[in-house]
């Protein structure tokens, strides 16, 4: 039987996409990147959306099996909720979306709330809570609701039924899975009431026994999802809360230990559990006692419920963990003398001034605020006193000009005595061990906010009593790579330099009393209460080093690596880790039990394996039914590089637990999918060919285990890499079908200045049959007929600009990638690279047939607006634009300040820059483009008189084709004047067209008086 096209290959709600996973990025508390730093997770909304889309067919599809299609009309067609745009809010004109099975399955996923529809239509902003409607799949507040889950595991419980039993009806199938899920409720229910279920008895094991067969009961009729790069574990996550039997590899040990806590453990174990009272007395003592009495208030007599097994006993063991640490090393973060513990301590590197009559130990300091926001400034004022340099703590504004950051580019210039000093000679200073750390200031919390006073005598005399020569981490960073690493330049290549003595010193006792810790290591759960416990100190150590940034705008400790880099940093916060303030120990544990007790309601864990995909044996032939992934950006980041910070620490923590995991002296780089020049010699022609042949084998193998959609994100912006993912892809033997645009990184509006193909990517693929060879002329004709098809169908869904073009991508690439050659006439293959611009002057022209019968020029400008936006472009674009279905000379773009170039680029121009000509677009028989920019100068202008004298001209019908591009770049247009100008315009239309024709003398005058 023909499977039906899966939701993924036909449509997505790619712009509701958009907007949460912007959102979803400013999300916080009880989110996945709040656990444990890594790099490049795809947010939350897109992996949901992806694999659903990627586990549902498309409803109109003719082969969707009835049970489906009578699913959704049942769960969705008779909710309003899933009701589809009366009119899509983010397209110019008046578009009504049809309601049909599909957009009902999309609107589920995504849709604007009523009020932002309006304030879209109105040109208004929305707050990012408000954007998405409640109930929608991929709502951040939907991830625990359990009547939306339910929809979406039914959903894809019918789906996947439907198609392996074609005879079962939507009820007969939607009965089982009630069934089936409560029995998992049963049991969950059984076993978390029966009292101390810690302790082993034949009750115990039979009742945990029945919720493991009811779970397992339940997946075997769910798909199965994986993800062969985990990474930080975000598509696992998605997987297994939406039921699916959820796997994921990672070759990177840090980035499997973070996805076992993130993904598998809090899902496993953070469970109710009711002890008898003596049972927790014994456990816990006092301590105990305290911790649930903070918690959930006065302690019962009888017995004692725990709502989360895990997140109490890592909170009861990390505090018991601090409070050991404490006692060893406390004395030396001490209080002042009310009894106030400071947040941190601000230091400042030193070097010596080279002039040898002066050699003044200066702090290299850029700047001297230690608060800069609107309500409050405070700095360190300088005294200086011949060689000697001193500081006082003021208040206000100072005068930048006449204190200037003595350390500039990493040049200092001596406020003693006014020599310079060279970068290179400060990093001979750095290399030789002769610089030295100085504390500047000491931050404290008061209850008005952040307080800042010198250093006290007790505070100095505390770092007298650190021991010196402290053992260290010996792990040497990667320092052939200058990307990520410029520390190595100053003389620092081990981790262990990256800590002050103090740092250290609280560190190596952190970790030898996790080591003493009275936790039984013998079990499941004591694994994972250990492993909770390692990412807790590294969340601790990320933020103790004496290469964090104290934040003068925000009042706040920034850690490093936030930017997938160890930058030089001359000045730096330290910690105490003992406050209880931001960036304090009880602070990170806070965000760790916050995520536990998140990620608990649901009790599908995901099946993790550190190790390269690429293997075969690990699923059977055409077993799995669907991958989704997040493959490495080609080169972007260095994840074995920059995640070995965490493998120093981790391996000291959990190497004895994780023995085989933590094998190797450092991170595994050489089978990483990367291509990173220096893993290989320093040859960019050698890392490439890694890349291409390890993506490719990884891609080879998901074919043979794969028997349905394989779905990739991808957010590398180079043609080179998408040549690369492109034939990695038809290489083994997969044909991509669908592709779709997601902009994470907008700020506010829904258009950005991006050009084709730098948003993130999505591309669905199948396993396919090669057919021989085929002459590019038949293939181009039908790639051309396909993108054709596309545009129209995604038009009506509201598609747009960039966005239409990348999901037309897809459709041309699936024609290429039927055969196993396509040549050209003289013999020559067509490489990736000509197919991508095919794809796009195909698109191009599909796209302008709508606006047949305008001059050239004006067809030009709104091709290319769709095409590249604002921003700017290489200089042959031009050329190949003006060679496709248009009749101009690229001479003559330049010549109509069409394009303006700039050296080797060129952008499109924007109305100011064109209306320098003082006779542009004032007759009647001028490209339409000319009148609609002189339009919007008019407009601008707020001369009523100038503006209707025009309109009468060349828009006194609301049919006239004038409108009708104003239509079109309202909806292309970025944020900006040039969009501004043409809202207005439109807005004003039927007041404009009205009177524009009336017998009067125009006078100047205002548009609004």
């Amino acid at each position: 039987m023909t499977k039906a096209k899966k939701l993924i290959e036909v449509a997505l709600p790619i712009k509701e996409i958009s907007a949460e996973s912007v959102r979803d990025k400013s999300i916080r508390h009880g989110h996945i990147s709040t656990l444990h730093l890594w790099w490049a997770r795809r947010p939350l909304p897109v992996c949901r959306a992806v694999i659903f889309a990627s586990l549902v067919p498309d409803p109109l599809d003719a082969n969707c099996p009835k049970a489906f299609c009578d699913a959704v009309q049942d769960m969705l067609a008779n909710n309003l909720l899933y009701a589809p745009y009366p009119d899509i809010p983010y397209t110019a004109i008046y578009d009504p979306m049809p309601d049909t099975l599909r957009n009902r399955l999309l609107m589920f996923i995504g849709k604007f709330s009523h009020q932002c529809q309006l304030n879209m239509l109105a040109g208004k902003s929305t707050p990012s809570k408000d954007q998405i409607q409640e109930g929608c799949l991929i709502k951040w507040e939907s991830k625990n609701d359990p009547v939306v889950l339910r929809l979406a595991r039914l959903l894809i419980w019918v789906a996947y039924n439907a198609e392996r039993h074609p005879e079962a009806s939507y009820k007969e199938l939607a009965t089982e899975f009630d069934l089936a899920f409560n029995a998992i409720k049963e049991a969950e229910n059984n076993l978390y009431n029966t009292p101390n279920r810690h302790l082993a008895s034949a009750d115990v094991e039979v009742k945990e026994t029945a919720l493991q067969a009811a779970i397992e009961s339940f997946q075997n009729r769910m798909p199965s999802v994986f993800d062969p790069f985990a990474g930080g574990g975000a598509i696992p996550l998605e997987a297994a809360r939406l039921g699916c039997c959820s796997y994921g590899n990672d070759i990177n040990p840090v980035a499997h230990i973070i996805e076992k806590g993130s993904v598998e453990f809090p899902q496993k174990y953070g469970k109710p559990i009711t002890y008898t009272h003596e049972e927790f007395m014994a456990l816990y003592g006092k301590e105990g006692v305290k911790l649930y009495t903070e918690k959930f208030g006065v302690m019962p007599t009888g017995n004692v419920e725990i709502p989360n097994r895990l997140s109490f006993d890592v909170e009861f063991y990390a505090k018991k963990l601090l409070a050991t640490t404490e006692a060893e090393v406390g004395h030396l973060y001490p209080a002042d003398e009310k009894g106030n513990k400071p947040v941190a301590y601000y230091w400042a590197r030193t070097a010596t001034c080279s002039n040898p009559s002066c050699r003044a130990e200066v702090p290299l300091l850029k700047q001297f605020y230690l608060a800069n926001t609107k309500s409050k400034k405070v700095y360190l004022n300088p005294i200086i006193n011949g060689t000697d340099i001193q500081f006082e703590i003021k208040h206000g504004k100072y005068d930048e000009k006449n204190l200037p950051g003595w350390n500039n580019r990493c040049v200092l210039t001596c406020p003693c005595c006014g020599s310079v000093t060279t970068t290179e000679q400060l990093k001979e200073q750095f290399k030789a061990k002769k610089t030295r750390e100085r504390l500047l200031a000491v931050i404290t919390e008061s209850p008005i906010g952040k307080d800042y006073r010198l250093p006290n005598r007790a505070e100095f005399e505390s770092l007298e009593y650190v021991p010196k020569n402290q053992e260290r981490p010996t792990e040497r960073m990667e320092v052939g790579n200058n990307r990520n690493f410029n520390t190595p330049g100053w003389g620092i290549e081990l981790y262990g330099e990256m800590f002050s003595e103090r740092q250290i010193f609280f560190l190596n006792n952190l970790v030898r009393q996790i080591k003493l810790l009275s936790i039984q290591r013998n079990t499941s759960y004591d694994k994972a209460l250990a492993t909770l416990l390692a990412i807790l100190v590294d969340r601790i150590a990320i933020a103790n080093t004496s290469f964090g940034v104290w934040h003068i705008g925000g009042e706040k400790l920034e850690r490093p690596m936030g930017r997938q880099a160890i930058p030089m940093v001359f000045d730096y916060p330290e910690s105490n880790p003992f406050c209880s303030s931001s960036g304090s120990a009880l602070n990170q544990l806070e965000w760790l039990t916050r995520y536990i007790e998140s990620e608990c309601d649901y009790p599908f864990a995901a099946i993790l394996k550190n190790a390269s995909s690429g293997e075969k044996s690990q699923f059977e032939k055409k077993s799995l039914n669907a991958v989704v992934t997040d493959p490495p950006y080609y080169d972007a980041i260095a994840y074995a590089d920059i995640s070995e910070f965490f493998y120093v620490w981790l391996k000291r923590t959990l190497g004895t637990l994780y023995p085989l995991n933590f094998a190797t002296p450092q991170t595994p780089k050489t089978d990483e999918c990367t291509a990173l020049k220096h893993h290989h010699g320093n040859s960019i022609d050698k890392a490439k060919e890694h890349f291409e042949r390890k993506l490719t084998d990884i891609f080879r193998t998901i074919e043979y285990q794969t028997n349905d959609i394989v779905s990739i994100m991808f957010a590398h912006q180079s043609t080179e890499a998408w040549t690369t993912l492109c034939n990695s892809i038809i290489g083994s033997q997969m044909n991509i079908t669908g592709s779709w645009p997601m902009d994470t990184e907008m700020t506010g509006a829904l258009k950005s200045q991006m050009a084709y193909l730098e948003s993130s990517v999505t591309v669905s693929c199948r396993p396919s049959e090669r057919n021989g060879f085929e002459s590019f002329k038949r293939v181009k004709k039908a790639i051309e007929a396909k993108v054709t098809e596309e545009v129209n169908a995604l038009y009506e869904l509201g598609f747009r600009g960039a966005d239409l073009l990348t999901a037309c991508f897809g459709q041309a690439v699936s024609e290429f990638g039927k055969y196993e050659t396509v040549e050209k006439a003289d013999g020559s293959e067509v490489t990736v690279g000509e197919l991508l611009e095919l794809a796009k002057l195909s698109a191009f022209n599909a796209l302008l047939r709508g606006f047949e019968g305008l001059d050239e020029y004006t067809r030009f400008y709104i091709g290319w607006l769709q095409m590249n936006g604002m921003g700017d472009t290489d200089f042959d674009d031009a050329a190949k634009f003006a060679r496709v279905g248009m009749s101009v000379n690229i001479s003559d773009i330049f010549d109509k300040h069409l394009l303006i170039r700039t050296g080797n680029k060129q952008h499109l121009a924007t109305y100011k820059e064109r209306v320098v000509k003082d006779k542009l677009g004032i007759e009647a028989s001028d490209p339409l483009i000319d009148q609609v920019h002189r339009a919007m100068d008019n407009w601008h202008s707020g001369d009523r008189g100038k503006i209707l004298r025009h309109i009468k001209i060349v828009g006194s019908e609301a049919s006239s084709p004038f409108w009708r591009v104003l239509a079109s770049l309202k909806e292309l247009l970025p944020e900006g004047d040039d969009l501004t100008q043409v809202q207005g315009l439109i807005s004003n239309s039927a007041d404009l067209i009205q009177h524009c024709s009336d017998e009067i003398t125009y006078t100047q005058g205002t548009l609004f008086e």
